[in-house]
């Protein structure tokens, strides 16, 4: 069965690993709308590293005062050792793929010529799920009430709550789609907007971030607002798209309850992308134990990092 199926023990790791363990990093959609910073070949820990204060002063004969002079702040970024490693049973994806080889695949244009490469191809679009959720959710508990959902490794949000923030308004209850004081979406934008730090309020770069949910919210609040009470109704496809000047953004992995404010390039992912230690194995079980399964599995590494806790507000419901 191994021979017709064309599935031998086959390793892919090093170099070859790339077109399976990258795309499955790649493919995360925060990654690839570029709604975070990445930065690659993180072997151990990467030290992000910011300069502030006064370069400037009254002319004189002598150098800045040390009060005056430039300081230097540092993060630090350091991923966690990551595996996927799956048993799967051929008999349940072996006619998905034989009948996208004949063309009645929606996706068949884009499905693999080889068994093993099909079922990598399935195992990296999960993995680039979970990591997009704990990317900004990993051991976040904002809006619940018990362990967080999502523990591989510490998001953003999760980094947020940790330090300090340069804004922070914790809030009770879910939000709801309108301007009620104490849960409405568009009371919890202000607050936000209102708060910002003078190095988000001022940058053209500052981005709100929120979830899905929390964005229909807000076309669900505007719509029901509408044009009486100063909001444009939002409808059909005319989502909001700013608010008070701000872009909004929607990161697939974002948790509901919570609103962020940040630039871009303050946000961090790190792995170790191009190094040795990323792997991608497919091993034919039939061949061990006369199974009809077949073991796939994936190592490589995540983390993320929040540079300058002090140039992000956010406002969250508290668990």
């Amino acid at each position: 069965m191994a021979n017709s199926l064309n599935i031998a023990s086959s390793s892919y790791n090093g170099e070859l690993a790339l077109p399976y363990v990258a795309p499955a990093i790649l493919a995360a959609d925060s990654i690839a709308r570029g709604y975070i910073t990445v930065k690659e070949n993180v072997k151990y820990k990467a030290v992000l590293k910011k300069l502030s204060g006064s370069s400037i002063a009254a002319a004189s004969c002598d150098f800045l005062a040390t009060e005056d002079a430039l300081t230097l702040a540092e993060a630090i970024l350091q991923p966690t050792e990551l595996m996927s490693n799956v048993q799967l049973c051929k008999k349940d994806f072996r006619q998905d793929w034989e009948a996208m080889q004949t063309g009645q695949g929606f996706i068949n244009d884009e499905v693999p010529a080889n068994f093993e490469a099909f079922l990598l191809q399935y195992l990296a679009a999960r993995v680039a799920e979970a990591i997009e959720r704990n990317m900004w959710q990993g051991n976040y508990d904002g809006e619940i009430a018990g362990a967080a959902p999502y523990t591989d490794f510490d998001g953003i949000m999760k980094k947020v709550v940790d330090g300090t923030p340069g804004y922070e308004d914790l809030v009770t209850g879910a939000f709801t789609g309108d301007a009620a004081a104490g849960t409405g979406i568009i009371t919890h934008l202000n607050s936000l907007v209102g708060g910002l730090p003078d190095v988000l309020a001022n940058s053209d770069n500052t981005k709100v971030m929120m979830s899905k949910k929390s964005l229909f919210l807000l076309h669900q609040a505007f719509a029901s607002i509408g044009t009486a009470g100063g909001y444009a109704p939002a409808v059909g496809t005319e989502r909001p798209a700013t608010y008070l000047g701000f872009d909004i953004i929607t990161p697939a992995g974002f948790p509901n309850d919570t609103l962020l404010a940040a630039e871009v390039s303050n946000l961090y992912f790190g792995t170790d992308l191009l190094g040795d230690f990323n792997q991608a194995v497919v091993v034919d079980m039939t061949q061990t134990d006369a199974s009809d399964n077949v073991r796939v599995a994936m190592r490589f590494t995540g983390g993320t990092q929040v540079a300058f806790l002090g140039d992000v507000a956010t406002v969250r419901r508290e668990a």
